[in-house]
């Protein structure tokens, strides 16, 4: 049985690597927005890591990944991302764009990110949750307990976020991230281990975050209206 430690060794070393791959891959391309210059690329790029991650962690994950329990997390989630859908192409392209001005220096992706950005930001939010699934179904095959696992898991998807200082993003952008990352943390291993179909539910807060984030953000950074 694989010990807590080194399942979180592994958990950092895929999300380190992942992210240092993209940004080498941004340069390598050329590209100033990965996920919305070339969605499908990056789309590609992380669900390549998700199967890594799938595999790595198959026998962790081994009672979530029989065919009947895959897809009924299927048959779950098509509701949900019918839902996604819609709000990249209906509520995003009407919402006013952040005005340049007004942006911090180094922005996110999002920012000015078109509805194409949520194409590859939802296969790397499948991709961390599989990493967050295989944290906790591990601490859980371990027995600790819910309570435990929740701490555990705030301070480590927390942290992990404070990473984005490294990016040079602005203090505030990383600390309304980690400080969502941590909430999200405490929360996931009851969605897992007690709701049914915990993916879904995971899965969906960690998306509607972004949405909501995006336009919040768009509504208070919005470009001015013309004056004549």
């Amino acid at each position: 049985m694989p010990t807590l430690a080194a399942t979180l060794a592994v958990v950092a070393a895929l999300w380190l690597a992942s992210s240092q791959g993209y940004y080498a891959l941004v340069g390598r391309l050329g590209l100033e927005n990965g996920y919305d210059d070339a969605p499908l690329v990056f789309t590609a790029y992380y669900a390549t890591w998700t199967a890594i991650a799938l595999l790595w962690f198959r026998n962790a994950l081994a009672a979530r990944l029989a065919p009947g329990m895959v897809m009924a997390d299927v048959r779950a989630m098509l509701p949900l991302l019918v839902l996604f859908a819609l709000f990249t192409a209906l509520v995003l392209p009407g919402l006013p764009p952040v005005s340049a001005w007004l942006a911090p220096p180094n922005p996110p992706e999002f920012m000015f990110a078109s509805g194409w950005y949520y194409l590859p930001k939802s296969a790397d939010i499948l991709f961390q949750q599989v990493l967050v699934a295989s944290l906790i179904r591990t601490a859980a095959s371990l027995r600790l307990g819910l309570k435990s696992i929740a701490i555990g898991l705030a301070v480590t998807f927390g942290g992990f976020h404070l990473l984005l200082a490294l990016d040079g993003f602005s203090p505030f952008y990383v600390a309304r991230f980690t400080l969502a990352a941590t909430l999200f943390g405490f929360v996931a291993p009851w969605l897992y281990l007690r709701t049914a179909n915990g993916f879904r539910w995971a899965y969906s807060l960690h998306w509607s975050f972004y949405a909501l984030d995006a336009t919040i953000t768009r509504l208070v950074l919005a470009a001015p209206p013309p004056l004549f």
